[in-house]
Formats: C-alpha cells, structure tokens, sequence
C-alpha cells in the first residue's frame, strides 16, 4: 500500500487537482487518503450522494452535512473552502458520464489553476470501481488504479476478521498457503470467505483452504472472464507428443528457488497449433496437474462489452487477477476467436478491439509474475503476425495428427480409463491401428465411447473388435474432409514452429470432391501448389 501513498502524495505534490483512483475497495481506498492526508498535515472528507459530506475525525467520520447530496453542493463547499483538504467523491462514475457535461466543466475548471506549487495540499480524489475516464478528462486527469490484494494486505485481513470473533472459541492458525488460496480476492470478498470458514466450521486453519477456493471459483466464474479449473488429467493421459511433454518437465524445473539462483528466467508459456482434436487443450489441463499450478480458463470473447471502455476494463480484471494469484497457469482456447476482427477494429468498433489486442500483447510481453500462458489454436491463418514472434511465448509447438505408434498408444490411455485392458479383451491392435490411419485422438476416443455403448444395447458381456470395427467404420476423420487444410498446416509449421511429436506425420487421403467441403477449403484450380513457404 506504501507504493499507492507515495503516488498519489507525488501526484498532489506535482500540482494533480484531481485524482481518479479506481478500486472495488473502499477500505483500502479510504486507509491510502488517510495516509496521505496525515504525511501532509491536512483534513480528509467524504461525498456520497446517500449520507451527504463527512470528515474523517481520527477513528471514524463526524457528519458535516447529511443534506449535501447533490453533486454541486459539494463542488461547491470545497471550492468554497480557503483550507487544505482532500475530499473523496464517492462512485463518482455516474456523475462523468456523456449526459454531465456540467460536472464534466466543473472538473476541467478545477484542474486549471493559475499556477503549481509543491506546497498545494488541496485536491479531490475521484473513486470509483474501475477506471472511467470521459474523453474530455483524458488528458488532465491522473488515474491510480489499485491491484487485488496482496498476502501482507491479506494478513492484515484476516487478523482483523479473527479479532472481531475474538471472544467466540475457535481455533486460527493464518499460514502462507491459506493467503495464498484467498489470492484473487478482493478485501471484501476475503473477509466474507474468511469469516464463512469461522462461523461455518469454527476455526480459520489451512483445513479451510477447500471452502476458500470454492469461494474463489464462484466469485471468478462469476465474472463470465475467467473459469477456475480443476483438471484431472496428467501428462500420462496424453498418448504421444514426447516432444512437447519432455519440454513441459523441463520448463517445470524454472519455477525452483535453484533455477533463480542459476539465472533462469521464469517461462513465459506456449502456443500450441495444430489439427483439432490431437490434444492441445488437453495438454494445458496437464500441465497444471503436472506444475501442481491453479488452472484459470480465459475466454477472450466474452471480453467484449457494449459500454464505452467496458472491453478495456475486462482484459485488464482477468489479467490483474491471474497476475495476483500466479504461479499459475491460464489457459486461452482457441484464442484466434478471440482475436477475430482485430484488424478491421478501427472501422467496425471504434478500435476496441485493437485497443483489447495490444493490452493482451503488452502484457504477455512485459509481465513478471509467474503466470504461464498455454493458448491453442486450430485457424493459423486467423492468428495476428504479433502474437507469433519470439517473446511473446517461450516456444511454439505444433501438434500434428498422431502417428501409428501414438495411436495404439492413444487406445491403451482410453480403454484403462473404461476400466479395460486390449490384452484381456483379445483385441487385435495391430488392426486397429491399421484401420484409424488419419484419426485424431478425439475421433478414437469417441469410437471407443460409442462402441461400449453398442456392446451394451446388445447385451454383451463385454466389448469385443467387431464392435470396434464397425464403430471406426462409419466414422469419417476430420482428416479426410479437411485434407487441404491440413496439409497447408503442415506446410506453415515446417520452419516456423516446433514438432510436438517426434515421430512421422501421419499421411491424409484426400478424397476429392465427392465429399462437401467448407468454405475456406475452396481453392483456385488455376493456381499451383508451390513447395515455397
């Protein structure tokens, strides 16, 4: 909190006559002007439009005017006023919209004095949820924006919740890892989860870690952003890619106490490109299983609101809150939707989505905290030059469909998750593998699925190969109807990007064109194929 009072004291200090200070947290805004307010020997007063003006009186606010509870009143008093003061304008975002050009003025006016002084100690501090600054202000006015809590603000926290329950029996013990599980929070947020674990279970130990994170996960996923997972996978459940899992064990190393002393840079994260279906997703599940890391879902397209300065806002919640509860892992699918439009921004949203973009660029590009960003994507025509150059992410990998070897092993990792074992069931596997020749990993996982289910209408004991058999047959793998795009995959992948697997290719038939075709398949018969890149 130190940082936010010495920036806001400069601010003052360098002549600000108006301050935007953008946080949920009231508390935390109130204690930072206090501090102010003390190290500059000045009073501090409070405006809400519902209990009027008040002063701070040492321990709590003494009432000046209940009745002042329009916004000139107030403007009013404290220009007015000859003494130095810092008033605090409560949820003021209302009153700067485009329908206030009056108090729009009135603040432009303020933010005009006739000359600065380092000894000015009069100014008034805008507070407001998020940062919201009208076009006319952008200019003039400083915007101080303060991040989700950290474990020293989280501490403090839950001392103060467990001194209020002091004179009730239960048992607190505040560790590291319980700060940590409330990481993400916000002051209000905590102390309600806080304060749930003690009344619900009678104490505040790391034995409530479980009840704090299912707290955390609905008050995240109430933001429609970002999703807290819990995934199930490792990197066992994924048949194949050896390359791409022996980079993840190692990148898992760089996050140790000895990689920092040795001088390894924490990573950065992996894009993952490739054929649907062959594991990508897959793989962020397991690498957060395998880091033993939170595992946050990023939906870039629900960034996009219809308010001025909503989208903004968006991007910068979901990255401030996978930045305060790092390490941990997020993971964007299939982020080339998301990023859709982009380039025709300025035309179609008023650069929104430009201004979204870049944000989401400087970040991946500047942060320090240990959050790894594993984004797949399956259009690589879709994906902005930006995003693929180096430092942005650590290594870009390309996932290909799996080879033969990968596909018997992606028959084992399924039929031990059904409980069955190919052996014990005298399945032919040699044949299998012959007969799924261009199948992902899904499409066998789904053959699997819907052969048990013909064994079972059939009253079978158990599952046998024909049934197998005839499921495979009647699949058509995405690799017979989208042969063109993958072979242009393919084509992009060879120099620019990494080989998840270390085996072969597997070959695709194209069929012609006997079976429909999208769209984007469409190619012009009188242009040649060029080996060229």
């Amino acid at each position: 909190m130190e940082s936010y009072v010495k920036d806001i004291e400069i601010l003052i200090k360098a002549g600000a006559r108006v301050v935007e200070v953008a946080s949920y947290e009231w508390q935390r805004v109130h204690a930072i002007v206090a501090e102010v307010a003390e190290d500059m020997e000045v009073e501090w007063y409070s405006w809400s439009s519902v209990s009027g003006l008040k002063v701070w009186a040492g321990n709590n606010f003494k009432v000046i005017n209940e009745d002042c509870t329009m916004l000139p009143q107030v403007i009013q008093y404290y220009l007015e006023r000859e003494e130095n003061m810092f008033l605090i304008l409560e949820d003021f975002h209302p009153y700067s919209d485009v329908n206030s050009p009056v108090n729009i003025r009135y603040l432009r006016e303020m933010m005009r004095p006739s000359s600065y002084s380092g000894n000015f100690r009069k100014a008034i501090i805008l507070s407001a949820p998020s940062k919201f600054v009208p076009e006319e202000l952008s200019k003039e006015l400083p915007v101080v924006e303060l991040a989700l809590p950290d474990r020293d603000t989280l501490k403090i926290l839950a001392r103060s919740v467990v001194k209020r329950y002091q004179d009730e029996c239960f048992e607190a013990d505040i560790t590291s890892k319980l700060l940590e599980a409330a990481l993400g929070l916000t002051v209000m947020e905590a102390e309600m989860a806080f304060s749930k674990a003690i009344i619900r279970n009678r104490k505040l130990t790391e034995e409530e870690i479980p009840l704090i994170i299912r707290e955390k996960e609905q008050i995240i996923k109430k933001s429609g952003l970002l999703e807290y997972y819990h995934p199930t996978e490792y990197l066992s459940s994924v048949g194949g890619l050896e390359n791409l899992k022996d980079w993840i064990k190692k990148r898992g190393k760089a996050y140790s106490d000895e990689a920092r002393a040795f001088g390894l840079s924490t990573p950065r994260g992996v894009l993952l490109l490739g054929v649907p279906g062959c594991g990508k997703s897959l793989i962020a599940k397991a690498i957060a299983n395998e880091w033993q890391f939170p595992l946050l879902r990023f939906d870039l397209g629900k960034v996009y609101g219809g308010i001025v300065g909503e989208s903004e806002r968006n991007i910068r919640y979901a990255l401030d809150v996978a930045k305060t509860i790092s390490p941990c892992v997020l993971w964007i699918d299939e982020i080339e939707k998301g990023l859709s439009g982009f380039k025709s921004s300025g035309r179609t949203d008023g650069g929104v989505g430009a201004r979204v973009f870049g944000t989401f660029l400087t970040w991946l590009q500047e942060k320090t905290e240990p959050v790894f960003v594993v984004a797949t994507a399956n259009d690589i025509s879709a994906l902005p030059p930006e995003l693929l150059r180096k430092g942005r992410f650590d290594e870009i990998f390309f996932v290909d469909l799996p080879s033969a070897k990968e596909r018997e092993n992606i028959f084992a990792i399924h039929l031990r998750e059904k409980g069955r074992d190919a052996k014990k069931l005298g399945l032919d596997m040699e044949k299998l593998v012959k007969i799924t020749e261009g199948f992902s990993g899904s499409e066998i996982a789904e053959a699997i699925n819907e052969a048990l289910g013909e064994a079972f209408y059939k009253g079978q004991s158990d599952l046998r190969q024909e049934n197998l058999e005839e499921c495979i047959s009647k699949t058509c793998p995405l690799s017979r109807t989208m042969a063109e795009t993958i072979y242009n995959l393919r084509r992009w992948a060879e120099r620019r990007a990494r080989s998840a697997s270390p085996e072969e290719p597997q070959e695709v038939a194209d069929l012609g064109e006997e079976i429909p075709r999208l769209q984007q398949e469409y190619i012009n018969p009188f242009i040649k194929k060029s080996d060229k890149n």
